[in-house]
């Protein structure tokens, strides 16, 4: 049996990027690899990381049944969406510097009619959230399929990290919020 090498918050980013080449090589490979069978009472114990369709499926599942909610949120918001877009301007100056120079963006938000924009939701009603989602099930499966042997990898680096104590487990926190944060870049490329 391999001895399990101990990573911690000074190390966690290069081991990462170990089991992250290993997924790019060969995603199913890895699945299949990393993927041991659960020791224990088969009827409590799941899975390290559930697999994509269930994974997919239970979040289009999930996001359906939230459309009363999101259709609630939507229209009450907490913040006016046109002034939270106008407040986030700075965000945005590099992409457009053409538009903010002819503060064509501001103009354009400062049109904005908030009146319309709610009636428009009230219109299109939950429906239109949950078949946005359901619409998109494909999408989302295959954007899982990416995820998951990513987050396998992760997972399988954070449970090499020591957890003894409250500052190895501060440190596993904040190596599990790179992780992500590399997980996410990595996707983009």
């Amino acid at each position: 049996m391999k001895k399990q090498v101990s990573v911690g918050l000074d190390n966690f980013m290069e081991a990462l990027a170990k089991e992250m080449a290993k997924v790019e090589t060969d995603p199913a490979g890895y699945i299949e690899a990393n993927h041991p069978p659960a020791v224990g009472n088969p009827i409590t114990l799941g899975d390290l990381v559930l697999d994509p369709d269930t994974w997919a499926k239970r979040q289009v599942s999930h996001a359906t049944n939230a459309a009363s909610d999101w259709l609630a949120r939507s229209l009450k918001p907490r913040k006016v969406p046109s002034k939270a877009a106008l407040d986030a301007n700075d965000k945005r100056i590099d992409k457009l510097q053409k538009s903010l120079t002819d503060k064509k963006w501001e103009g354009a938000m400062a049109k904005v009619d908030e009146d319309l924009r709610l009636k428009t939701i009230e219109k299109r009603g939950a429906s239109a959230f949950s078949s946005g989602v359901s619409d998109r099930e494909e999408k989302i499966t295959n954007v899982v399929k990416d995820l998951q042997p990513r987050v396998m990898a992760l997972k399988k680096t954070l449970d090499s990290m020591p957890e003894k104590t409250d500052a190895e487990r501060e440190a596993k926190m904040i190596a599990a919020k790179r992780g992500m944060q590399a997980i996410g870049l990595s996707r983009r490329k």
